[in-house]
């Protein structure tokens, strides 16, 4: 099918070469930058993903995702709420405030959105 439809396979490798990159970025990240930047990208990146302000997820999701304690990451997200950047409720996150959210993500949040829009 792929040779058939160029186009497809095309779309495939750019979204592998997205998928590879994110990966990378994501262990590099994990190094490089602390639990505030790390949940601020994550949090961009699930709401660009989703397409929405509201994020379907419980603090332990973007703990297992980013390796943190749990507690760690509810503590930054009443951070966050007290911010007025977002707002937490029972299972779901809401984004009120997107650009303060975009100054505390580490840079790594603008490499990933930008690789995901070529895909």
């Amino acid at each position: 099918m792929t040779k058939e439809r160029p186009e497809i396979r095309e779309h495939l490798f750019r979204y592998v070469q997205g998928l590879t990159l994110h990966c990378a970025q994501t262990g590099l990240c994990g190094v490089r930058h602390d639990r505030e930047q790390r949940l601020a990208s994550w949090l961009c990146l699930a709401s660009d993903a989703l397409g929405a302000h509201v994020i379907p997820v419980t603090h332990d999701y973007p703990s297992f995702a980013l390796g943190l304690r749990r507690a760690g990451v509810t503590e930054t997200l009443i951070r966050f709420e007290e911010q007025r950047l977002i707002r937490k409720m029972r299972g779901v996150l809401q984004i009120h405030e997107r650009k303060g959210l975009e100054q505390k993500a580490c840079g790594c949040c603008n490499l990933l959105s930008g690789t995901y829009a070529l895909v």
